[in-house]
């Protein structure tokens, strides 16, 4: 995988999440509203007509393809970036294959088919979760990709096994998560896990990487 074969590949989906939705708004009520969101619940609180609703995920995919396709140009510490390639593609790559999860989630239910909207969710962003975690530890510092804290970005050392952890922790989390989306369980208890899963993933590193600073200074 590459970063130009990443670049046609989001073409490609981005023009198929489109074409989908053109079928799917043509064959719909022109007055039907969809769910854009859901609360802890599993609710859907906030709703939009049907060709915003439609639209939407592969907007997001579309923004989110060109923002990594130009982060090389963008991001200040090249090297870093280029010895953190699998970081940054397979990055791409979940986000966009989280749009497609929420895109057929909004298709599934526009068309009336019973999908468990909390449990898709849930299992796409521990797939997410998986695939980024498993390239963080090798990752090396930069200012656009990681878990870019003052001190992490202060000390490639730092910056190393902060990384190593959280990306023990995406991948352990993302399998929880995955696991979690097949069990039958009260709608709240997938929104619930999935926030304290993601605080985790991304507090302790964050707290970790602090400690790792002050004892790499007191030694200096």
């Amino acid at each position: 995988m590459t970063r130009k074969s990443l670049g046609y590949a989001s073409i490609l989906l981005v023009a198929a999440m489109m074409l989908i939705a053109l079928a799917v708004g043509c064959s719909i009520p022109a007055d039907i509203r969809l769910p854009i969101h859901w609360n802890l619940s599993g609710e859907a609180d906030n709703f939009a007509s049907k060709w915003p609703a439609l639209f939407m995920p592969a907007g997001i995919a579309a923004a989110v393809s060109l923002l990594f396709f130009f982060l090389p140009a963008l991001e200040p510490r090249r090297e870093g970036l280029e010895r953190s390639q699998g970081l940054y593609l397979w990055g791409w790559a979940a986000v966009l294959i989280l749009c497609a999860a929420i895109d057929f989630v909004i298709v599934a239910l526009a068309l009336h088919w019973p999908v468990p909207v909390n449990q898709v969710i849930l299992g796409a962003v521990g797939l997410m979760l998986v695939l980024i975690g498993n390239q963080l530890g090798k990752s090396r510092s930069m200012y656009l990709i990681g878990l870019r804290t003052p001190w992490t970005l202060a000390s490639e050392e730092v910056w190393i096994k902060t990384h190593r952890l959280g990306g023990k922790l995406m991948v352990g989390g993302g399998l929880l998560m995955m696991a979690l989306a097949f069990l039958p369980l009260p709608s709240g208890i997938y929104a619930t896990a999935l926030i304290g899963i993601v605080v985790v993933a991304a507090l302790v590193p964050i707290l970790y990487s602090y400690v790792l600073w002050r004892r790499e200074n007191k030694t200096a």
